[in-house]
């Protein structure tokens, strides 16, 4: 069996990397984001919001590309053939997994502090953002390419308008009645 981590985009460490943050990621979701406690002489109140309680755009979505990503480039070294995702996608999710959390343990919540997991959280997004840019670059990547929206089309397959060598398609077929 080869290398855990399939070599065809990006080196072992940085696929290793970006697993490792999504992984820590996920997880950390589920921790402790903020906590609430009141006490008093007669009572007390503690409350905890994980990632997943402060709505799906915040935490929900970004720990679900990031361990569904992180599967899709697991899964060739266990035999499971898969779609290739181009390392610009990885990337993408990666920095936008970052921003969100990042702004999220910044803007915090009004009258909650912010917990553990949400500490955890950005750390394994800006270590999963890490190796997918370390992924974009070993797979010929650089930050000019991101300038360039043909190149970008092209890592998705779409065509970038150019003499690409293919025909043009055939005309539509007449109205009827016209011939």
């Amino acid at each position: 069996m080869g290398p855990i981590l399939g070599r065809e985009n990006g080196s072992q460490q940085a696929q290793q990397v970006y697993a490792a943050g999504a992984l820590v990621y996920f997880i950390a979701s589920f921790l402790p984001w903020f906590d609430f406690s009141y006490a008093d002489d007669m009572f007390g109140l503690d409350w905890t919001a994980n990632g997943w309680d402060l709505g799906f755009l915040w935490c929900g979505l970004w720990a679900i590309a990031l361990i569904l990503t992180a599967a899709l480039r697991a899964a060739p070294a266990f035999g499971v053939s898969t779609p290739t995702i181009p390392p610009v996608a990885h990337l993408a999710i990666g920095a936008l997994t970052s921003l969100f959390t990042v702004l999220k343990l910044l803007i915090g919540e009004e009258g909650f502090d912010r917990g553990y997991g949400l500490f955890l959280s950005a750390i394994a997004a800006l270590a999963a953002t890490y190796g997918a840019f370390l992924i974009f670059t070993d797979a010929g990547g650089s930050l000019d390419d991101l300038k360039d929206v043909n190149k970008l089309k092209g890592q998705f397959g779409v065509s970038t308008g150019g003499d690409d060598g293919a025909t043009p398609p055939p005309p539509p077929p007449p109205m009827p009645g016209n011939g």
